[in-house]
Parts: C-alpha cells; structure tokens; sequence
C-alpha cells in the first residue's frame, strides 16, 4: 500500500511536471504585491475576477483548471496586509484534500506555505500537512523552495509603438504567437508566412503549445510562440507564459538582446495587453532586453456630410 509522501527540492514552482497540480496562499481579496509568489502567479494564470466570483473565504480553496491540473488557491487570511494562522492553512488544506478527492488528484507542488511574509514556522506547517494527509493513499505533496520575489523594477525595456512590425530596425528579432498545426490563416501569422514560408521547417521541429519553434533571417530570428495546438482554439496566458520562457532560454543562449513583437494574444484570442505587458516585465526581468511592441489603431475617418437639396 502507497502511503503518502512529502517532499522538498529546490525547484521552480512554475517549472515542476505537468503531473502535479499546484497550490499556493492567498488572501480572500486576491490583492497581491508585485514580486511575490501570488502576484507571479496571478500573471501567469490570470483569471483574479473568476477567482472573486467563488466568493471563498479564509480556511477554503479556490480553484482554476488548466489543461489537464489544477492551480489551487489557498485562502489563509481574508485581506493582502492580514496574516495567516495556523488554524485558517489548517482548514484551507482540508478543502484542498477533499477536491484532490473528489477529481482523483495525486500530486501537487506548493511552496512553504506561509513561511514567507506571513512568518509561520514551516516546522509547523509541515506537521499541519503531514496531519491532514497522513491517511491519504498514493498522494505526493511537493514542497519547491523559490526565488520569493522577482525584480522589482525589471532590466528590460518595453517601448510601444504605432506601426507595423515588419517595419522594426535591422536586428531585431521577430515574435509571434502561433498554433501548433501553423495555419496562419489571417493577421500577424499570415504576414510571416508569405514574408518568410519555410511551414514545412517549423512542422518537423514539432513543438507543441507551450513552446517556442524559430527560424534564422540572416542576423535575426522568427520567433513562433506556439500558445494553442489548433488555430481555433484559444490562446491562454498559462501557454504564453511557457512559450516566452522557452523563448528567453534560446535567447539567452544566442545573445539575443532586441525583440520586436504585435501585442501577444490580443487581437483574436481578446487576452489583456496590460496582462501580457506584466508577464513579458516578469519573464525578461533580470534581462538588459528591449522589446519594441508594435500595434496598429486605424485613424477614424472623417464622414462627410451629406447635403440634402431644398
């Protein structure tokens, strides 16, 4: 018989198995201070206003589904400056327990709950978790040590700007968000595939949503976020969120320093623009990057009015 187990590694919460389903504290307000855990994730995850709407307060969970896990909210206090107990962690784990069981959820990564601004002693919680699980069968809680806080004022440089993206100076490498089949039927894709082709070159990288497929233009690179696997779909900023790491890591390795992208994921797909500006802040933030956004507003034009004859 599986007993459950605990355990720690250094790791990044954001970067375990897609196996685990992940948890976090959180205040009932779902107010969050820039730089910490709960405001990385609300970056990444997005969806603060379906959170509010399940009314949850201290000692419950609120829950998102994404793809195949899900992103658990503890709620451990009821507002961002009041702090958690030991009893409200206590009650909020009971209810992660229980929709772990009700879902048939085996795994989840979560941090030391608490032990940060909140200053619980992790030698407590952790006997709290081993209390509320220690009956479970075949369940493995992950407990990931991380970074805390991510810069505050980030290194990179985010300039906006009226125009077409294919007017960006020399150097600067090209991104977009794209599906996993390359349809690029309409906008921004369609543009790169009659301006660069080579769909047959980025098929057989078979990359999948979450990832990021390049192609080399003489001194730069065509950078295809792949955000959804089939061009109806929709693009989430979970998906995003990935690609633009997998993106950063080829980056870092070929001393890529200047980005020109559409504003990611809000046209067709409607995500917030002030949404992927805080993630691309997040993601480039400790990166002397500069990043020209390109966005294109038609004037309005002027009607003419029509003269009726007397």
């Amino acid at each position: 018989m599986a007993t459950f187990k605990l355990g720690e590694v250094k790791a990044d919460l954001f970067h375990v198995p897609h196996t685990y389903s992940l948890a976090h504290a959180v205040s009932a307000d779902f107010e969050t201070q820039k730089g910490t855990l709960a405001w990385q994730f609300t970056v990444i995850f997005g969806q603060v206003d379906d959170l509010r709407k399940q009314h949850m307060n201290a000692g419950n969970v609120a829950v998102l589904e994404h793809n195949s896990r899900f992103v658990y909210f503890l709620v451990t206090k009821d507002s961002l400056y009041g702090k958690s107990t030991y009893d409200t962690v206590e009650s909020a784990l009971i209810c992660l327990r229980q929709h772990m069981r009700n879902h048939g959820v085996s795994k989840v990564a979560m941090p030391r709950i608490c032990c940060g601004n909140d200053k619980l002693n992790w030698s407590r919680v952790k006997e709290i978790i081993y209390k509320v699980f220690a009956n479970e069968f075949n369940v493995e809680i992950l407990i990931c040590e991380h970074r805390t806080k991510v810069s505050i004022v980030p290194l990179c440089k985010i300039f906006e700007v009226r125009g077409n993206l294919f007017n960006a100076p020399p150097g600067y490498s090209l991104v977009h968000s794209v599906s996993a089949d390359f349809a690029m039927c309409k906008g921004v894709g369609l543009q790169i595939k009659c301006k660069f082709g080579q769909v047959n070159e980025l098929v057989k990288q078979n990359k999948h949503t979450g990832n990021v497929a390049v192609l080399k233009d003489n001194d730069r690179y065509i950078y295809n976020l792949i955000t959804k696997e089939r061009n109806h779909e929709n693009c989430t900023y979970p998906a995003l969120y990935y690609a633009l790491i997998a993106m950063r890591e080829h980056m870092l390795q070929h001393n890529v320093t200047k980005l020109a992208i559409p504003r990611l994921g809000c046209g067709i797909d409607r995500l917030s623009w002030l949404q992927v500006r805080r993630m691309l802040e997040f993601v480039f933030a400790d990166d002397s990057v500069e990043v020209q956004v390109y966005f294109f507003e038609p004037t309005p034009t002027r009607r003419t009015p029509i003269r009726t004859l007397h």
